[in-house]
């Protein structure tokens, strides 16, 4: 996979879209064409996705207008329909509605909150061998001032990433039965919204209840003293906190007994022996030196949380570990390599800051 950098020269978020479509528009036409095709695939009727994607348009133009001027920019500079742009940044709650037992295998995070100092993440991002293998980390001025990186996929306002106030989110996809029993602000606008707005974990969590959502993810949110999985449903909201000291993982199910007692998975998945991975290794997290901390994830025995696509499997049914990333809150800067801890040896390890 190969990521790009991308800069914001200014704080008009439409010129910035616009400026963005026009300078990537050959990637953000390959990723519309690449979903079209997985929703196809995964059982979901192009007129779905199409409705679905104008849902989330309008309450994201309603709870963030800032990023709803952000894609009218991107799509006019790229040349793509509005609702293309949509279908990009809704893609989560689009597949919400695919045909069950598909599988999947998508992301571990891991955070350890020391005694002293700030917290120390990794995340693997796992998504299909054939789709998206140009990314972006990009760095803008958000309307409150916030300096942000953030990690996305082509299309997407934001993933993974961290401001300069301290604040840093991880990403992981959840499934409950409540998905698409609501129009809502896609979770990676949310994500987005957190990053842009948020000084605090209890910000974050603030601004996860202030919206309606259509799709499950949990956003595990680090501030320079404390962290928290924000576990999102359009059932509702839980805030799992991690306090000094302590040490918590999440991968692709419920933690939260209410939400979990709801939860639905329509497929195949490998959340719990990687959760079990990371909970039996979890004093790696605490390895100061994020390289190192990837590496050692690495060399863990067994599969670890380093996914490899099924050479038996169809190409959209293929899964590999894409990114292995972590948050340095401290400083207001992303650590990554784009493969899987496994392979963190042989990768080039990079660093891409706010400021």
């Amino acid at each position: 996979m190969i990521v790009h950098e991308w800069s914001a020269e200014s704080t008009d978020p439409e010129a910035e879209g616009r400026r963005l479509g026009e300078a990537w528009a050959p990637q953000l036409r390959a990723a519309h064409a690449s979903y079209l095709e997985l929703f196809a695939q995964s059982g979901v009727p192009a007129a779905d996705a199409v409705d679905v994607a104008r849902a989330c348009g309008t309450a994201v133009a309603e709870h963030a207008p800032e990023v709803a001027a952000e894609f009218r920019g991107v799509a006019a500079g790229s040349g793509l329909a509005l609702t293309d742009v949509l279908m990009l940044t809704a893609r989560t709650e689009i597949l919400a509605r695919m045909t069950p037992s598909i599988p999947s295998m998508e992301c571990s995070t891991i955070v350890h909150v020391p005694e002293a100092g700030a917290p120390r993440t990794l995340q693997t991002w796992d998504w299909h061998q054939t789709l998206s293998n140009e990314t972006l980390v990009r760095r803008w001025q958000s309307a409150s001032g916030a300096r942000v990186a953030a990690f996305a996929e082509f299309g997407q306002p934001a993933k993974i990433g961290v401001n300069d106030r301290g604040v840093g989110v991880h990403f992981n996809i959840l499934h409950h039965r409540s998905d698409g029993s609501q129009a809502g602000v896609p979770v990676h606008v949310l994500a987005r919204m957190i990053l842009d707005r948020a000084e605090s974990v209890d910000d974050a969590a603030s601004i996860a209840r202030s919206v309606p959502l259509a799709a499950s993810s949990v956003i595990t949110v680090v501030d320079r003293d404390s962290a928290a999985a924000i576990e999102v449903a359009p059932a509702g909201v839980a805030v799992l906190p991690v306090s000094r000291g302590e040490t918590f993982a999440h991968t692709n199910h419920f933690l939260d007994p209410g939400l979990a007692a709801r939860e639905y998975s329509p497929y195949e998945t490998t959340s719990v022996p990687r959760y079990t991975c990371l909970v039996d290794n979890a004093e790696l997290a605490g390895i100061p030196d994020a390289r190192e901390r990837a590496l050692a994830f690495g060399a863990v025995a067994g599969d670890g949380i380093s996914v490899r696509p099924r050479p038996e499997q169809p190409d959209h049914l293929r899964w590999e570990t894409k990114l292995t990333v972590a948050l340095d809150v401290a400083s207001g800067a992303l650590e990554f390599a784009a493969g899987a801890p496994a392979d963190i040896a042989s990768l080039s390890w990079r660093r891409f800051t706010a400021v």
